[in-house]
């Protein structure tokens, strides 16, 4: 089983739509070099919130290392393994939360474990820990304020993890982009530019295009046909050598790309090029 990929405006979405409870909240506090195996995890969802120190936890058997600044999610009876990592305490808080009604077909974020990334953010750290604090009083007052501010968690925490995410895409889509420029004339694939991210072919073209506005292939066509028509109309290199330098190697196939995305075959460019000129 691998890490879920966690679409921030779904998960938005879900947290709006469904009807839970917040059932449990608690802190941890666990000395270095502490391991525990073969557990499983509460009868109900939960989201650990790191505050000190550093560890490892295996949901399902997939390892997430926590520390400050990300959030984790465990789905309800799953096997987990955790090991406290360095020489710092570990510290955390947990929340468990019920959902009511069909969760698998409403709510399958709540069976599935998975990590987001808000950034170290002390507006978080502080509501925590107020929520944390009301939870020893009982009471449905308390369990009302309990819930609003688990929501505002909610809400900060993923706005922050998108904002993140967003920042994230355009830093890896101006790189990526400007790799493919300069790369034009090799056989570029998604596959190959993903792997140089550690990114899945599918993850690679979604940042890509959500910095870009088009897929990475449209982006490389469109680059090379306008870095070909420059060629054309500035040299008076062969079509052939002009279409192995944007990476086509069959000069026969490029005329055809070519003329379909621009509505010229090369010589027709060339000429009007030189009529322009």
């Amino acid at each position: 089983m691998q890490k879920m990929k966690v679409d921030i405006n779904d998960l938005s979405g879900y947290f709006a739509k469904i009807n839970f409870s917040v059932v449990d909240i608690r802190r941890m506090v666990i000395e270095p070099g502490r391991k525990l195996f073969g557990t499983v995890t509460s009868p109900w969802p939960g989201m650990i919130f790191p505050l000190r120190g550093r560890s490892r936890m295996f949901f399902d058997g997939v390892p997430y290392d926590m520390e400050p600044g990300k959030v984790f999610h465990g789905g309800p009876n799953m096997p987990l393994d955790k090991e406290v990592l360095g020489q710092s305490i570990w510290d955390y808080i947990v929340v468990h939360y019920q959902v009511h009604g069909n969760t698998r077909g409403t709510f399958p974020y709540a069976l599935s474990h998975y990590e987001l990334s808000p950034g170290y953010n002390s507006g978080i750290k502080d509501t925590l820990q107020r929520m944390y604090h009301i939870y020893a009083t009982p009471g449905n007052l308390s369990a009302l304020k309990i819930k609003s501010l688990f929501f505002i968690i909610l809400d900060e925490i993923l706005t922050c993890a998108n904002r993140r995410l967003h920042n994230a895409s355009c830093e890896l889509g101006a790189e990526a982009a400007e790799y493919m420029r300069h790369h034009c004339m090799e056989p570029l694939t998604v596959p190959e530019l993903a792997r140089q991210y550690g990114l899945s072919s599918k993850q690679f073209a979604y940042l890509f295009q959500k910095h870009t506005g088009m897929s990475p292939n449209k982006f490389l066509i469109e680059y090379r046909m306008r870095r070909a028509k420059e060629l054309l109309c500035t040299t008076t290199c062969p079509v052939a050598e002009i279409a192995e330098y944007v990476g086509y190697s069959d000069p026969y196939y490029f005329s055809l790309l070519f003329k379909k995305r621009t509505g010229l075959s090369p010589s027709k460019c060339r000429y009007l090029g030189k009529i322009k000129g």
